[in-house]
């Protein structure tokens, strides 16, 4: 039987593959309004995946990357008819929409989120690795790829088993400068093609901290046991929000294009599922009452690293048929001697936070008073980090850290 593999990895892969604007503004400067429907097609689908995989893993460190995850479903649903059409955009909650309006309005974002203008960078790439032998591809879905997605198409002798995963493993290396090192293990003889995303996105704060105050302290864990930490702080101003249920601090990067958000249960929030109850329309609402004044902020430096197969996530949000070796019809992608259907989606990402700023990178194969103390934010135990696209809100990385040691 016949196997896709979607991946989304951190990083750039080969030059061919590259989709970025080195050109700050451009000649024409996309509106914001004109990408909030695929923008919000990414917070959606962030934050459905994010709780499926923290609901399977509650005491463990969680980090996806949804615009990678994002990229890499939409390449694929250019080779999908039928009820698995239909049920890849029922997640996305776009049920109604048409491919080719998708690949359109992704692409103007992509644009808009790799506009260079110094700092912060993301870098994007896209590429299709297939064995010829097994699987021949049709030609508009060739077209839409690489016209849509920037994508580069790589034919392989998948029998070769030991050279192709070289050749696929070495280029998700280049693509994350270095962070992921591979993303696959095996090539079976079911394996057709492997269609990957990567990303990798690095910046400063726009006002960084001083390294000479960051200091030790404990980390308390959900089931109260303590990890020691070192803590970046700082007493300025900060945009925030206190209230009774969560607690917001946004912190902006240089240009404030990005910024990454750290989110808490307020002391009077005792509810042990917290995490679980945030979605896309309470997380914009919490930016929405947020202020900006004097604040003292702490939080660990982190060195997040997560990697897991998405399916199970994904069937538990109703995608089913893409799955099955009988039901998946990804005919408009190509023809091979068995039905062609989704075996994996594998799904690394790494994120690296300290006093300068953030760097992190993922991959998808197929996060004031003057005499009175100011309001204070020491995530010192559990929390939810968000690294999104201020204008439209895109979530490039979305975490849990249940420990920041680990």
């Amino acid at each position: 039987m016949t196997k896709i593999i979607p991946i989304a990895l951190l990083g750039l892969l080969f030059t061919a593959c590259k989709k970025e604007n080195t050109n700050p503004a451009g000649p024409d400067p996309i509106p914001v309004e004109d990408v909030q429907e695929i923008a919000a097609i990414n917070q959606s689908l962030g934050w459905k995946i994010f709780n499926k995989e923290h609901a399977a893993k509650p005491d463990e460190n969680i980090l996806i990357s949804p615009w990678s995850i994002q990229t890499a479903v939409q390449m694929a649903i250019n080779g999908a008819k039928g009820n698995t059409l239909d049920e890849i955009l029922e997640l996305m909650d776009c049920k109604d929409c048409e491919v080719a309006s998708l690949n359109q309005f992704h692409g103007d974002l992509t644009t808009m989120l790799t506009q260079q203008s110094g700092q912060p960078t993301l870098t994007m790439a896209n590429g299709y690795f297939y064995d010829p032998n097994r699987i021949n591809l049709k030609t508009p879905f060739v077209n839409t790829l690489t016209d849509d997605y920037a994508c580069g198409f790589k034919n392989l002798d998948f029998t070769a088993e030991e050279t192709s995963l070289d050749q696929i493993n070495t280029w998700v290396k280049n693509s994350t400068n270095g962070k992921i090192d591979k993303i696959l293990e095996k090539i079976t003889d079911m394996d057709v093609a492997f269609l990957i995303n990567a990303l990798h996105f690095k910046a400063d704060w726009a006002t960084g901290f001083a390294p000479e105050s960051t200091y030790e302290t404990d980390f308390t864990k959900a089931d109260g046991s303590k990890v020691p930490v070192e803590l970046v702080n700082a007493d300025r101003n900060f945009t925030f929000r206190q209230g009774n249920d969560y607690n917001l601090v946004d912190i902006p990067f240089k240009d404030s294009t990005y910024s990454l958000t750290f989110i808490q249960p307020a002391k009077n929030n005792t509810d042990p599922d917290w995490h679980s109850k945030l979605d896309q329309a309470k997380w914009l609402a919490l930016y929405n009452d947020a202020t900006y004044q004097r604040a003292i902020v702490a939080f660990p430096k982190l060195k997040l690293a997560y990697e897991n197969d998405l399916i199970a996530s994904l069937k538990a949000l109703g995608v089913v048929d893409a799955f099955s070796d009988r039901n998946a019809d990804f005919t408009d992608m190509g023809t091979s001697s068995n039905n062609i259907f989704i075996n994996q989606i594998k799904h690394k990402a790494v994120l690296n936070v300290d006093e300068k700023g953030a760097e992190g990178a993922a991959v998808t194969s197929i996060g004031f008073g003057v005499t009175s103390l100011p309001p204070t934010f020491y995530f010192t135990s559990p929390f939810i980090l968000v690294l999104r696209h201020i204008p439209t809100n895109t979530m490039i990385f979305t975490g849990y850290v249940a420990d920041p040691e680990i």
